[in-house]
């Protein structure tokens, strides 16, 4: 037994989230620093990358079960349209032709849909700074001191609503290794 006031419960030295999730894993990293905690501190609270299925890419979630099978042919469009930005992105586009070059993609997989009859609907497209949350403005091409950007999408395919997001410039920092 212990004493007064003495504890034998370990205490957590980290936490890891997935990529997938990013926002709500900075959210927490930065509430960890400002407010002072002591487990896990900033440094501890790791984001790991995104599990992928190996043939298309699409982001592994317990939302996938909700897909119908055409559905779930249809849901990498977003990891496709989110890499063409992260092209786009490489060669010195601005955040209005990054994002418009992954609309396209996505209006692409809309038509495949409506064939199908498949509804796909844009919720969001955005690029964000990874540490104030802030939207990029529409000219930069990243941010002023060249530190990474968040690049995120939200769709929904039918009834269920699918994220996924890319880190754009240096990982360090954002992803555990």
């Amino acid at each position: 037994m212990c004493g007064p006031g003495l504890s034998t419960v370990p205490q957590p030295t980290n936490a890891y989230f997935g990529q997938k999730d990013i926002q709500q894993a900075l959210l927490l990293r930065r509430l960890a620093g400002d407010l002072h905690l002591s487990h896990p501190t900033p440094g501890h609270l790791r984001i790991i990358p995104t599990t992928r299925d190996p043939t298309d890419g699409l982001a592994l979630s317990s939302r996938n079960a909700y897909l119908t099978p055409a559905e779930r042919q249809l849901a990498p469009a977003l990891y496709a349209a989110l890499q063409c930005a992260a092209r786009a992105w490489e060669i010195g586009a601005r955040k209005q032709e990054t994002v418009l070059s992954a609309l396209k993609r996505l209006e692409e997989a809309k038509h495949e849909g409506e064939k199908l009859g498949i509804e796909i609907r844009l919720d969001y497209i955005e690029m964000n700074d990874p540490d104030t949350f802030d939207v990029l403005g529409e000219g930069q091409v990243q941010r002023s001191d060249g530190a990474p950007v968040i690049l995120s999408g939200a769709v929904w395919l039918g009834r269920t609503r699918l994220i996924d997001n890319l880190i754009l410039g240096n990982l360090e920092g954002i992803i555990a290794t």
